[in-house]
């Protein structure tokens, strides 16, 4: 951190060797706090000569500090548990603790993270205009939150990746040093080259003695810090309520584990959760003047922390969402990069169009990582330097580059070429950061199908299928959502309560854009074909009743009657992925279909068959019949187009059988012998030619 100046004791005992363990008091009463003549102590004099002989005797048991011994010797203070400072009396000593005291400090502190570094001399900061709510949001708080009805310590700052949070903590530090309100500064970068800007090992103010280096963050905490603000505050004080001052932390989220002995390996989660709770134990302190800023992406760890209840009684959450306008902002933004791209290459006032500038806006989804990205990119390099973009044919103008940007997905890429390369790097970053980043894949994949309808984007559409549902239907043990999705927090809402009727829905339109394509996920893309694999292999994996048996368990309402497994996934939903390419519940080779076999043997074809064909009250009749047509027909083709022409699968005889015979005791008209034995010997029916071999009841009829 910055700006803390190192206290006159701690100064001091960079050029003395005392053990401070060894000297260290019982905690000092409130009513001790200073030593006087009434208590038995004579000061010597500031000039008085070294052969001077001065002695100080008490009787007394005194528990407080004791100042202005200089030069003091055969000193006997009796059973004393306070704290000696022995001063020189030219003060050069003094001075001189202090100045190795502060070289001590500088070789064990992140330069780096200071708010005004060098190295951060590039870092993003809010341009003019703009960010202007949250700033002020930010330092009001700073100022005059004490006078809140609730008033908390701790602001949290948090928000999907991209959103601005270090531009925003970046300008609101360099307010707060120009307001005289900023205590320390420390910004995290887990992309720093600085191992120091990516640990927790250099968050604290050192001191002189090695030892204190090795010791939990708390610990230097208490005896770096609190222990004293302790001493010099006096009885009774309480937080400062007036010209407060803030300590800014940034990217917390980005703090890793970073450890010399592999035995001892904790997770980042352990670092960050250890950087918490010393945080607030810190805020919690009486005598702390100080109030914390922090921000992060409410990962998993971190919004766990936050959400105990200790926490929440010390903490403020701000969240960046679209209360705060960003798009606004972000429309700003693009005028002034592009009036300064206008100027420089001699461009008309009229470009870019509006429709372009809008477009740009809707991409961004209040994204403005995704902004800075894309003019960096149509800006191209500086005068003077190389690159290889420019020199690509058809990319060598900023309206050649900016064509790019606005038909990114219709275009083929060139390796050479990756204009959204920064944001290609963040979100693998954070897909990375899942235990098993394909799985995580998967998932995000098979919710964007669910939400096709309106692209997965917050909506209110009762056409997309909840998250209790997609849980039920792709969850291959309980818990394993979280394992999947929470990790993507910063990308991904993912709503908390189990069984709530909430969508998903991704914070940005370019995060899909990303995992969509795979000239930009690279070895993370999963294709369409392998998502539709994996969600009909959960399909038939997950309606096994035996397991929502135990799925049950997780939402704490276990029924007796375990058939009504189908009521939870009711057949309806499969109108949410049907898709002519590649039907649900069809496999798209015959290896894939041979691992989905096992769970197809243990499913209860008859029960599905059933329920299928029963009718629904709920919608219209018409409907109702497309629906179960549509599920009896897709079944009867996906357990069956795998089986070789000797003979069927098992798993096909098990479904086929058990539909024939339910269907028929409806009264439904059913292929023929030969259209089964065609379909069998001859080729395969499509899944189409299938539906026209089904009919209900009553709806030959309807049909001609």
């Amino acid at each position: 951190m910055a700006h803390v100046r190192p206290t006159k004791s701690a100064a001091n005992s960079a050029a003395t060797p005392l053990d401070h363990d060894k000297f260290r008091a019982p905690r000092v009463p409130k009513a001790s706090r200073s030593l006087d003549a009434t208590q038995g102590l004579a000061s010597t004099s500031s000039g008085g000569s070294r052969s001077n002989t001065n002695v100080i005797q008490s009787t007394n048991n005194y528990y407080g500090p004791v100042h202005q011994v200089k030069r003091a010797t055969n000193v006997t203070m009796g059973p004393n548990h306070g704290t000696i400072i022995q001063d020189s009396g030219a003060g050069e000593l003094d001075e001189q603790s202090y100045l190795a005291a502060l070289n001590f400090l500088s070789r064990n502190m992140a330069s780096g993270a200071i708010h005004d570094s060098k190295e951060r001399c590039d870092a993003p900061k809010c341009m003019p205009e703009t960010r202007v709510a949250v700033q002020n949001e930010i330092l009001s708080w700073i100022t005059d939150g004490h006078k809140d009805a609730d008033p908390k310590r701790i602001l949290w700052v948090t928000g999907p990746a991209g959103t601005g949070k270090t531009a925003i903590l970046g300008t609101i530090a360099e307010r707060c040093k120009a307001e005289g309100m900023l205590a320390a500064t420390f910004f995290f970068s887990s992309f720093s080259g600085s191992l120091a800007r990516r640990s927790k090992t250099h968050l604290a103010i050192r001191r002189s003695q090695a030892a204190i280096l090795q010791k939990r963050l708390q610990t230097q905490l208490e005896e770096l810090i609190l222990l004293p603000f302790r001493q010099r505050a006096p009885t009774g004080a309480g937080p400062m309520s007036q010209n407060r001052m803030a300590i800014i932390i940034d990217g917390l989220d980005e703090c890793d584990c970073i450890e010399d002995e592999p035995r001892n390996r904790r997770t980042k989660e352990d670092e960050q959760r250890e950087i918490l709770s010393t945080i607030l134990h810190a805020a919690n302190d009486p005598s702390f003047p100080f109030v914390f800023v922090i921000a992060s992406r409410p990962e998993l760890a971190i919004r766990e922390f936050f959400n105990t209840s200790i926490a929440r009684s010390a903490t403020r959450e701000l969240f960046l969402d679209h209360k705060y306008d960003p798009s606004a902002d972000i429309r700003l933004f693009y005028d002034s990069k592009f009036s300064s791209i206008r100027r420089r290459f001699n461009l008309p006032p009229n470009w870019p169009s509006i429709e372009d500038v809008l477009q740009l806006v809707a991409n961004a989804s209040g994204q403005f990582i995704y902004a800075a990205t894309v003019m960096r990119f149509v800006e191209g390099p500086p005068p003077g330097t190389q690159n290889v973009a420019p020199a690509v044919p058809g990319l060598r103008t900023p309206h050649q580059r900016l064509e790019r940007i606005i038909d990114l997905r219709t275009r083929v890429h060139s390796p050479n070429v990756r204009p959204l390369e920064a944001l290609d790097i963040l979100y693998g970053s954070v897909m990375r950061t899942c235990s098993e980043p394909l799985l995580s894949m998967k998932w995000v994949r098979a919710i964007k199908l669910y939400h096709n309808a309106t692209g997965g984007l917050p909506t209110s559409s009762s056409r997309n299928m909840s998250a209790r549902l997609v849980r039920l239907w792709l969850e291959q043990s309980p818990g394993e959502e979280v394992c999947a999705l929470a990790p993507l927090s910063s990308l991904i809402s993912i709503p908390p309560d189990l069984n709530c009727d909430e969508l998903y829905s991704f914070h940005h339109k370019s995060f899909m854009d990303f995992f969509e394509d795979e000239s930009r996920c690279a070895d993370l893309y999963v294709s369409p074909i392998q998502t539709f694999d994996f969600m009909s292999h959960m399909y038939f994996r997950n309606m096994d009743t035996r397991r929502f048996f135990h799925l049950d368990i997780r939402s704490r309402t276990i029924d007796s009657n375990r058939d009504e497994v189908f009521d939870r996934i009711p057949k309806s939903t499969l109108r949410f992925v049907l898709d002519d390419e590649h039907p649900m519940l069809s496999f798209s080779s015959a290896d894939v279909f041979k691992t989905a076999e096992g769970s197809m043997l243990s499913f209860n074809a008859r029960r599905w068959a059933e329920y299928s064909t029963a009718p629904e009250t709920d919608m219209p009749v018409e409907l109702d019949r497309s629906y179960s047509k549509d599920l009896i027909s897709l079944m009867f083709y996906a357990v069956h187009v795998w089986c070789p022409k000797i003979r069927c699968r098992r798993a096909c005889k098990h479904w086929r059988e058990a539909i024939l015979e339910v269907v028929r005791g409806r009264g439904w008209t059913v292929p023929s012998p030969l259209d089964l034995f065609h379909d069998r010997w001859v080729r395969r029916y499509t899944f189409e030619e299938l539906y026209y071999l089904f009919y209900a009841p009553s709806e030959e009829t309807n049909d001609n």
